[in-house]
């Protein structure tokens, strides 16, 4: 019999190989007293081994034949920035003096204290970022060791298997071309090593809990990224089915970009604008060639927390700059900074409830030089490329947040030449209180984005991180059926409405959007081939006729099984597209 592990599908494929374990057990740290005279050459000593960590990465990112990427540059520059830091090795460098220990105590003392500093930090993105900070402590620590890090050989079909791999490692052991997969037991959507994994395209799974001790060296393992399912120890019915339905995925991935080259229009001419959600500038060749007719979200946050400090102007116009890069797109949508309490790095000041805390708009109103900032560098490439950019304000709850934000708006754009057509300001509709507004609203701004993740979240007061309220948090629940019903009833017939979140990756969903007129959807990039297939099978009547139902359901499931069966009948080969839907 199989064993079979799921964790989270962080980059999309299908692979097969043999388990290459990444033995990243932590060095052993014992604590040794020093005498005050062998204070100096102990700081000194921590001093070399951090010179020797920064050495390292610098000829990784020297090294011409490595070709990376810019988000790989970017955080091969954010651990050398680690290593800079002057308040980290200064915490270490006094531990080291005041309490007259070895260094490698030390540094694992500071570390400690971090960890504690984030402990009631429920963010993703900055857990991930003390992640960072292990990975650098390790890589210092084995300085200290003196031990050596021996590059074994990468063999063909390769999948990786480790506890947690750090970004240094994951480029480290990828740029051969042999790894055809990695899964973890830690890790997740917005960890660095996440990002390289599918800068590089390899099928990737994270969060698999004890895979790294589960796995026998050389085990034949199966990876299905899209499912994030990793099986291995199959029979040889189990191993037929799996070859059968990577044969499935392979035939998918040549049909693909056929898909990828249909536009977004239903059997009765109702056109749908698909465009894509990215995190990082240069994933918009990724976003193109997956068939985006544009950038439906550029997300700024990944940008603003990968580094010790929020970009400067320059920085942030040189990102900016790089989304127009090739000329791919003419327009792309930028929603400014969507951080919040759990994401502000004074941790003096940690919230109770970030979720209904200082994020979104409400940060930037209150942080306004750090939100003309990213106004500024927007301006300043409209200005320099002539290319049309959709700015996006998040978390918007009352109409007073749009008066503020749109004078601000005002007040840096008089400062810059930029025709008018070349620039508009949406507002993400995703709270309560904004769709009551929505009317209102509409008549304030260029644009809306309906963001149905936190919808769903403030609509059913239930935390979508909470995997005990999977059932309660479900895109067909009635309330959320019903409240998207209410937006497209009160949004003037002539406002451009685009949908974002899961809600617009899932085929099932479609009707509900096509129903209610929606102008664009905005994904993953990897899940647009596939709803532009289903979009063509679908007619605008039969839609309006199967929500008209589902408004008078009062059961998830129930609304599910309506839509469900719509594009099942509807669409040619759903049942093979629906193998891909993640």
């Amino acid at each position: 019999m199989s064993i079979e592990k799921n964790g989270i599908a962080i980059s999309p494929g299908f692979s097969v190989g043999n388990a290459l374990l990444i033995n990243q057990a932590k060095t052993v740290v014992e604590k040794r007293k020093i005498k005050t005279n062998e204070i100096v050459m102990e700081v000194n000593r921590f001093q070399a081994a951090v010179e020797e960590s920064k050495n390292e990465i610098s000829k990784m990112k020297q090294n011409k034949n490595n070709e990376y990427k810019i988000e790989h540059i970017e955080i091969l520059d954010f651990n050398i920035l680690i290593l800079e830091d002057e308040i980290l090795a200064g915490e270490v460098v006094d531990t080291i003096t005041k309490k007259q220990i070895n260094a490698e105590w030390a540094l694992n003392k500071v570390l400690t204290n971090k960890s504690k500093e984030f402990a009631f930090v429920k963010d993703l993105y900055m857990q991930e970022r003390l992640a960072d900070f292990y990975y650098i402590a390790e890589r210092i620590t084995k300085n200290l060791r003196g031990l050596n890090e021996n590059l074994f050989e990468i063999k063909s079909n390769t999948i990786l298997v480790a506890h947690d791999l750090s970004p240094i490692d994951a480029l480290k052991y990828c740029r051969n071309g042999n790894v055809n997969g990695i899964v973890t037991d830690l890790g997740g959507t917005t960890s660095h090593t996440a990002i390289i994994a599918r800068s590089l395209g390899i099928p990737t799974i994270m969060s698999l809990l004890n895979i790294s001790t589960s796995i026998e060296p050389g085990q034949r393992i199966y990876v299905d990224g899209y499912k994030g399912r990793v099986k291995w120890k199959v029979n040889k019915s189990e191993k037929d089915e799996l070859n059968t339905l990577q044969t499935k995925y392979t035939s998918f991935q040549k049909n693909l970009f056929e898909f990828s080259k249909l536009s977004g229009e239903t059997k009765d001419k109702k056109i749908i604008s698909i465009k894509a959600n990215i995190e990082i500038s240069s994933e918009v060749k990724m976003a193109q060639k997956y068939g985006a007719e544009g950038i439906g979200m550029y997300r700024t946050e990944f940008l603003f927390t990968s580094k010790e400090q929020f970009p400067s102007l320059d920085e942030q116009y040189e990102d900016y700059k790089e989304l127009f890069k090739e000329n791919l797109f003419n327009e792309v949508t930028i929603r400014t900074l969507d951080i919040g309490g759990d994401k502000i790095q004074d941790y003096s000041h940690l919230e109770n409830n970030p979720a209904l805390g200082l994020r979104g708009i409400r940060y930037s109103l209150v942080n306004i030089d750090i939100f003309k900032t990213q106004l500024n560098a927007i301006f300043k490439v409209i200005e320099s490329e002539k290319k049309k950019i959709r700015i996006l304000l998040p978390m918007i709850s009352n109409i007073d947040e749009i008066d503020k934000s749109l004078f601000i708006i005002d007040e840096v754009r008089k400062n810059y030449s930029i025709d008018s057509n070349l620039l508009s300001v949406g507002v993400v509709i995703e709270t309560p209180s904004a769709v009551l507004l929505v009317e209102e609203i509409s008549k304030k701004v260029n644009f809306i984005s309906v963001g149905t993740n936190d919808l769903i979240q403030y609509t059913l007061a239930a935390d979508r991180t909470n995997e005990t309220l999977e059932n309660i948090i479900s895109h067909y629940q009635p309330s959320v059926v019903r409240m998207l019903n209410l937006i497209s009833d009160k949004v003037p017939a002539n406002t451009y409405i685009s949908i974002c979140g899961e809600m617009a990756n899932d085929i099932n969903c479609l009707p509900l959007f096509i129903a209610m007129g929606v102008r664009e959807l905005s994904m993953n990039y990897y899940s647009i081939p596939r709803i532009k297939s289903a979009i063509h099978d679908l007619s605008f009547n039969d839609c309006v006729d199967t929500v008209k139902h589902c408004l008078n359901l009062t059961s998830h499931e129930e609304i599910k099984n309506e839509l469900s069966q719509l594009i099942r009948n509807k669409m040619k080969g759903y049942d093979s597209i629906m193998d891909y839907q993640v």
